[in-house]
């Protein structure tokens, strides 16, 4: 009767396999540790990048003050005027609060300029300001073209122009 007992050569191996096969488990669990660490960083530049984009992209809504009723608020920024569409009616007073975070260094001569020739409306707006402006809406219903003539190209630059529409004023 012959026992199978390993020498001691045998065990020896069977130890040193034991010991690598153990490393090699902890070195995969390091490697999906370290993988999953991967792929959460990822994901928080992620989150971060797009929360400064949203920031910056919308952060002027988020701190600018509500216009009075019956007040038009309109932003200029250096990609135009906010709304893009301004409507009012013929014959009335238009009350405009009309505002700009941009920098005076973005903008020539330090300002924004809202104007429509054909509508007698020739504004200027300092950076970084608010201003109300009171507008006398002339009799001539349609749709006019309203730009900043003084940064992004001025008249010729497509993003700053906007459109006025004046609809029939009541009949007196």
């Amino acid at each position: 009767m012959t026992t199978d007992v390993p020498s001691r050569h045998e065990r020896r191996l069977a130890a040193i396999e034991a010991r690598r096969a153990e490393r090699d488990r902890a070195h995969q669990r390091s490697e999906q540790n370290r993988e999953r660490l991967r792929v959460l960083g990822f994901g928080g530049v992620v989150v971060a990048v797009l929360a400064v984009g949203g920031f910056l992209a919308f952060g002027d809504f988020l701190d600018r003050p509500a216009a009075d009723v019956g007040t038009i608020d309109v932003q200029s920024s250096m990609a135009g005027f906010t709304p893009s569409v301004i409507r009012v009616k013929a014959r009335t007073t238009a009350s405009i609060s009309w505002w700009t975070d941009d920098a005076a260094g973005h903008l020539e001569r330090g300002v924004h300029t809202m104007i429509a020739p054909e509508l007698g409306l020739n504004e200027e707006l300092r950076a970084e300001s608010r201003r109300m402006i009171s507008w006398q809406v002339p009799d001539m219903p349609g749709t006019y073209d309203v730009y900043c003539d003084s940064c992004c190209g001025g008249k010729g630059s497509p993003q700053m122009h906007g459109t006025i529409v004046i609809e029939p004023g009541d009949r007196a």
